[in-house]
């Protein structure tokens, strides 16, 4: 594994890279009286993410995502990371989760234009969410060179190796030499 360092790139829009994996730190205003409005559409929206298919959310290339609301319910703070590129994981994410979930919470924020002409798209919402962001000073990721995809992979192949194992028919298969690297990592 090589080791990264904190960058900011092309690929991660105005957050900072750390390996093929891209940070958004993000800074918005709630508008005045909406924090419990605000944290209603939050919910609603991490259940949409939460229920999306896994193929969606590898598409998207969603690491992780969190959102505060603080200072007396008059800032929220989003957080996420994704090894996708900036552009390709808004708009895929836009596309995936659907705009009306975006709106849903983003409307009670300063950033949010009443008019909905000019909150209907994956533009929009970059364009808002860039106006807030700010470049993580530090970024750091346990396994910044694996993507999303390869990690469920890995877990795919550990749970077909681990059936293959429980399987008594096995057993003289994988007294063969060539299996002895695999054996010995299955050891740990």
């Amino acid at each position: 594994m090589t080791q990264s360092t904190c960058t900011t790139t092309v690929k991660s829009g105005r957050g900072a890279r750390h390996g093929v994996v891209s940070e958004v730190t993000a800074f918005l205003t709630v508008k005045p009286g909406e924090a419990d409005e605000l944290r209603a559409g939050l919910v609603r929206f991490h259940e949409r993410v939460r229920r999306a298919p896994w193929q969606e959310v590898v598409k998207i290339g969603i690491v992780d995502m969190r959102h505060a609301v603080f200072e007396d319910d008059t800032r929220l703070l989003w957080i996420t990371s994704f090894d996708t590129d900036w552009d390709p994981y808004i708009d895929d994410a836009v596309a995936i989760i659907g705009i009306e979930n975006w709106q849903d919470w983003l409307r009670h924020t300063v950033e949010y234009s009443s008019s909905p002409e000019a909150f209907r798209d994956a533009a929009a919402v970059k364009r808002s969410l860039q106006a807030a962001q700010v470049p993580a000073t530090g970024f750091y990721r346990a396994i910044p060179d694996l993507t999303l995809a390869q990690v469920e992979k890995g877990r795919r192949i550990r749970e077909a190796f681990e059936r293959v194992l429980d399987d008594p028919r096995a057993a003289e298969a994988l007294q063969h030499p060539a299996l002895k690297p695999l054996l010995d990592e299955a050891a740990d």
